[in-house]
């Protein structure tokens, strides 16, 4: 069943979004230098438009797209960015029905988010005057980041569009998504800062991403919903087909009063939120930064079973370390099938190195292509689901050899891209020692094969389960 279907009165078509060809930036001034307006006209691949009544020129904008009012433009305009007063926002909605638009963001705030009895009516009033004719995400947001077309409120966001949507209630929070996850490798299809959600809702729009060709994964940060809708949320949670991970805001007591604060959001009753996820098979993390982990591991390998490790370690001490943190959170570390460990103990020659699980290589890890084979051996077991490594990045830095060996990195790079090939996630923990930039210079080499790294155990060994349960539960 489409979840268009579901109680299909209060559901919203979005489907117009991904065929969006025109837009304009309403109340752009140079007060603010016209910074929404340069950001976007930099990379939209459609017509763009200023308007502004009092404003007759902008440096390096085409003066014959700069109008008094939306409804002087000549043709279509099928999105707006308005960023002007409060007071002037209903006006600019009776101006954007009449012409048509199908979809605005309204960065405005001091609506609902202000608490006040003036700012929830005036909220009220802004649903009335749109009167269901055109959409709206906000007030209070910072509406919508498409690469695909170049709809961007923010500069340097990546143009690459990718597979994975993001719904959240913050704007800041986007905004630290978006740039940490062209970093990380990974791009998005769409991202919805909603902000109040006066129209456009957490529901409404996991609805259309799940719907979206463009979207495979789908990431939310959520505070609350508006009463009334919880019930829809959970039929749309339970009918998703779509992997979905959360960070849910307002956990505490003082946060609650603060996403009240932030987006006027009812927070409500933890255990229901968390009894919700359970039921329909949410993802659930803590952070923004897991979400977005767990993001590039699904990206990456897909979702599976992640349930027996195989541990490989260049210190021995290290590698305890991870076996008992994968253990911590209810991952087996079994003992290789005695022909893997056959094969396995033949590819030791050194002292003070182990072939069992953890495996440690020790000094080792330099001597030719025997670490490339041991990793392809551990990955073969049917009893290893995948394989967690431990690799300080000066390793990758010929200046920490005994003797240089130039093809070491190469060599090093080939095994990492190991769990490709075998259908197997191979997770490194490269950390963040003190070669910062030749770490940053492999980790972008790696994400382009997509092979997720991680600068500490803590950020991924926690994660491993929560998909695990996920891929469980789908069957």
């Amino acid at each position: 069943m489409s979840l268009q279907d579901i109680n299909n009165p209060k559901m919203k078509d979005l489907s117009f979004i991904n065929e969006i060809k025109s837009m304009a930036v309403i109340g752009t001034s140079e007060k603010r230098n016209f910074f929404f307006l340069r950001n976007h006209y930099q990379t939209f691949k459609g017509p763009v438009y200023a308007i502004n009544p009092s404003v007759r020129q902008i440096p390096n904008f085409p003066q014959e797209n700069i109008y008094a009012s939306i409804k002087d433009v000549p043709g279509d305009v099928d999105f707006a960015f308005i960023t002007v007063p409060n007071s002037r926002v209903l006006n600019v909605i009776d101006d954007c029905v009449e012409k048509g638009v199908r979809l605005v963001s309204i960065f405005t705030a001091e609506f609902s988010d202000a608490g006040t009895e003036e700012g929830i009516e005036l909220e009220r009033e802004l649903l009335r005057r749109a009167n269901n004719k055109l959409r709206i995400l906000g007030p209070n947001g910072m509406g919508l980041f498409y690469p695909k077309v170049g709809i961007q409120w923010r500069d340097k966001f990546p143009t690459e569009a990718g597979n994975v949507g993001f719904v959240a209630q913050s704007g800041g929070i986007c905004n630290i998504a978006i740039y940490t996850a062209k970093e990380m490798g990974f791009h998005f299809s769409k991202v919805f800062s909603f902000g109040n959600g006066a129209d456009l809702d957490v529901i409404d729009l996991i609805s259309f991403l799940e719907e979206d060709p463009e979207t495979n994964i789908i990431l939310c940060y959520l505070e609350g919903v508006k009463k009334g809708r919880g019930k829809l949320l959970r039929k749309v949670f339970a009918n998703t087909t779509k992997p979905i991970a959360i960070l849910k805001g307002g956990r505490s007591n003082k946060g609650a009063i603060a996403a009240k604060t932030h987006t006027a959001s009812i927070s409500g009753n933890l255990r229901i939120w968390e009894s919700i996820f359970n039921q329909t098979n949410i993802m659930e993390v803590n952070s923004l930064e897991q979400l977005l982990n767990l993001a590039n591991l699904i990206d990456c390998y897909g979702l599976k079973k992640l349930e027996n490790a195989a541990v490989f370690s260049i210190s021995g001490g290290y590698g305890v370390v991870l076996v008992d943190l994968l253990q911590q959170v209810g991952i087996n570390i079994p003992d290789f099938s005695p022909e893997v460990q056959e094969m396995l103990e033949k590819q030791f020659f050194i002292k003070g190195t182990s072939s069992k699980n953890p495996i440690d290589v020790a000094a080792q890890l330099f001597q030719g292509d025997s670490i490339q084979k041991i990793i392809e051996i551990a990955l073969n077991d049917e009893k290893v689901d995948f394989l967690l490594m431990d690799l300080p990045s000066y390793y990758f830095d010929p200046q920490y050899f005994f003797s240089p060996d130039t093809n070491f990195r190469k060599m090093m790079i080939e095994t990492l891209c190991l769990g490709q090939k075998y259908g197997k996630p191979l997770i490194p923990i490269l950390q963040r020692t003190h070669t910062p930039d030749v770490r940053r210079e492999i980790a972008q080499i790696l994400a382009k094969v997509k092979v997720p790294i991680f600068g500490d155990p803590l950020e991924v060994i926690p994660l491993l389960p929560i998909i695990s349960r996920y891929a469980r539960k789908r069957g």
